[in-house]
């Protein structure tokens, strides 16, 4: 199997247009062209998870924390970054990351945070809103479906639930080759008139520059011709977290003991009114703090999530809020273990392993 089969798979998992704009995903490290007879899934790229692969002979890893985050000045050994991207490199190991788009998709991190907690009635916790762009190309016949494919791929023609949405308009383009040009078709100083197809599709805006290199990379003409359009149209897609409703109602504290018990918590910390019944449950899996004000918005009970800064945790007191900090590996390992489960399930040909090496890593000490 071609690294670029399992990408593939990826994107139906989680689509890269739902990935924030910030985020550094996809293939970092390696050629989609390279053969995977074993496949390691994992959460952060480090050490012990190169040296799982190496040992176990895997040549590509799927991680849900990216690699490379801030362009690297140079590839040397002055850094973990450097010497783990070397490391993979050196072993001709592909690495590829579905970070806050695997957060965010159906199915993903906090879903499956939602689901194990118990949660029914699940919602989106907060929304991504955008405006839509439409990328036009013109498309010789004979590359119309990689073109199109090319452009999907990047990003365009998704429409509420569905993909690939495109419109197909036959004609006729004209263009003579000057000096210097290389053209797919046509001669020198010579008049051209080529059977083309007006391939166009809707875009979020934040993906138009990635739909125009799909378009570079994948049609055959030197020039190729497109147009970007500015629309009016409104976008409005799930963002990260999620939020439902308890079964049953129940105290506080003894919901946030069930929620270490199923994550496997030596501890948790929390504020707010131990005693207080509670119903209406927020979760964000990894470092969500900055989403209590979501929480607040959807009037739950209780807020779940990692990484929660100490003012966070105050102004959380202050509103009345029950608010834990389960961990950022922890509330994300779920997800992870699900990953696993099904690419397992989607790519039968393929030996498909867990990653071990955040096991044991973070540890928790309560006197």
């Amino acid at each position: 199997m071609k690294v670029s089969e399992i990408m593939r798979v990826m994107e139906t998992i989680a689509p890269a247009r739902l990935a924030e704009p910030w985020d550094r995903i996809g293939l970092q490290i390696g050629s989609a062209e390279s053969d995977v007879d074993a496949l390691l899934v994992g959460m952060t790229p480090t050490f012990p998870l190169l040296a799982q692969a190496v040992e176990q002979n895997a040549q590509m890893i799927v991680c849900h924390h990216p690699l490379i985050f801030k362009p690297l000045a140079a590839l040397t050994d002055s850094s973990p970054v450097e010497q783990v991207a070397a490391g993979f490199i050196r072993h001709g190991i592909a690495f590829f990351a579905a970070h806050t788009n695997y957060d965010v998709a159906p199915g993903g991190v906090n879903d499956v945070l939602a689901s194990l907690l118990g949660l029914t009635q699940v919602l989106p916790l907060s929304f991504t809103d955008s405006r839509y762009a439409k990328v036009a190309v013109f498309v010789p016949e004979e590359a119309l479906e990689k073109v199109s494919d090319a452009i999907c791929a990047a990003g365009a023609g998704h429409i509420g639930a569905y993909s690939h949405c495109t419109f197909r308009i036959p004609g006729t383009g004209t263009f003579i080759p000057l000096e210097g040009a290389r053209p797919y078709i046509g001669e020198k100083d010579k008049l051209e008139q080529v059977a083309e197809i007006r391939l166009e599709s809707i875009v979020p805006e934040e993906l138009v520059p990635g739909v125009v290199d799909a378009i570079r990379q994948s049609h055959p003409y030197e020039e190729p011709a497109f147009d970007v359009y500015q629309l009016a149209n409104e976008r409005r897609e799930p963002g990260l977290g999620r939020w439902g409703i308890l079964p049953e109602p129940m105290p506080a504290a003894e919901m946030l003991a069930g929620v270490a018990r199923k994550l496997k918590l030596g501890c948790l910390q929390y504020v707010g009114d131990g005693a207080r019944t509670v119903s209406r449950v927020a979760v964000v899996g990894g470092a969500g703090g900055d989403y209590l004000k979501d929480a607040l918005a959807r009037q739950c009970d209780v807020f779940i999530t990692g990484d929660v800064r100490h003012h966070v945790f105050l102004e959380a007191a202050d509103r009345g809020i029950v608010l834990a900090d389960a961990g950022h590996a922890q509330t994300e390992w779920p997800g992870v273990i699900a990953l696993h489960k099904r690419l397992a399930e989607l790519l039968p040909g393929l030996r498909v392993m867990l990653s071990t090496s955040e096991e044991g890593v973070i540890k928790c000490v309560c006197g």
